[in-house]
């Protein structure tokens, strides 16, 4: 799989239909957008006023330009969380209700047209899911739904970036900034949570799943979550050692490519040696049990655009085919000021 500019991978399923293989996804070219932030349904153009609050783009105004996104080349879309956030949470990635939809991004009818006319034009839908936090709300529990309960959570602790990585337990219990840290070794939580991704997959009919924060919940429970899902997954681990980033993929379809990644971004916009590219590849190709579906890309929402490293639009073009061999493409970004071509 390939992830171009922001990501791209490759999956399909709708409900009632068989679902497509992972090698079926590895066909497909993936272009990421962050709903809020790609089109206005009004056609409105103008710029974002504030860019810490919601600035207007909606699953109508994605339906309007699928047309701009098939004449670039793309045959998928990974669209942003869809649940209800609190306040100006524009991204998605801190639900307050997993059940009901972000109504800043429109309706479920909306979302549901969006995927059919997407369907329309062989554009398989992946969207981004959250199983390890929930919104910034403290301890007050009861405003989250469903685990409106403290018993649904780890017990209050911070998570120290400088130590993350040589701390398992911190890394999986505690928190990222303020998000409380759902307790998946909870019965109710672990059923609710595979409940919850089969259910939005059987009423939405997303073709996969990109999975946030994956390294931050134990191993076991992805396999679970991955088979209640039933569709195609790629998740986050946003590391850039292989033995880290690979052993996940016991559990998971796919991983982004954050080891390829750092390299790409040593090489071209650090000015390193191209060597270190090729060890990546040699790492990789022997760290992960297949590198043929890990989603690979250049930049994301995570991440600084790749020209912002380095504007030379000649690299652009040469890390995004540093591994068309073996893999899914993520695809581009575009601002909601940007106009159409």
């Amino acid at each position: 799989m390939k992830f171009i500019n922001l990501f791209a991978i490759m999956l399909l399923l709708t409900p009632l239909i068989l679902a497509k293989t992972k090698e079926e996804w590895k066909t497909r070219t993936v272009y990421q957008l962050l709903t809020d932030r790609f089109y206005r349904d009004n056609d409105d153009r103008s710029s974002c006023g504030n860019l810490r609050k919601h600035c207007g783009g909606t699953f109508k105004g994605i339906t309007k330009q699928l047309s701009y996104i098939k004449g670039m080349g793309f045959d998928a879309i990974w669209i942003s969380p869809i649940p209800i956030n609190q306040g100006d949470d524009y991204h998605g990635y801190a639900f307050i209700d997993m059940y009901k939809i972000n109504p800043h991004f429109g309706t479920d009818e909306d979302l549901k047209e969006l995927i059919r006319q997407c369907h329309k034009q062989d554009i398989w839908v992946m969207v981004d899911v959250v199983a390890n936090h929930v919104a910034c709300i403290g301890e007050d529990y009861g405003r989250i739904h469903p685990f409106n309960k403290r018993e649904h959570y780890h017990n209050p602790c911070q998570i120290d970036f400088n130590r993350m990585w040589q701390d398992k337990y911190m890394r999986e219990n505690c928190r990222l900034f303020c998000l409380p840290d759902l307790d998946q070794s909870n019965p109710y939580v672990r059923s609710e949570l595979k409940r919850w991704v089969r259910y939005i997959i059987d009423t939405y009919g997303f073709d996969g799943i990109r999975i946030d924060t994956v390294a931050h919940v134990p191993l076991d429970f992805w396999k679970e979550f991955a088979d209640a899902a039933g569709v195609y997954q790629v998740g986050e681990v946003l590391h850039g050692d292989v033995r880290i980033v690979a052993e996940y993929q016991q559990s998971l379809d796919a991983l982004l490519n954050y080891p390829l990644y750092y390299a790409m971004k040593d090489s071209f916009t650090q000015r390193q040696s191209m060597k270190r590219i090729y060890n990546s590849l040699q790492d990789i190709k022997r760290g992960f049990k297949d590198v043929t579906v890990l989603g690979t890309f250049i930049d994301n929402h995570d991440q600084p655009r790749f020209l912002h490293g380095n504007n030379n639009i000649c690299l652009l073009y040469t890390s995004d085919a540093a591994d068309e061999r073996s893999s899914v493409d993520l695809g581009g970004r575009r601002s909601i000021k940007k106009k159409k071509k």
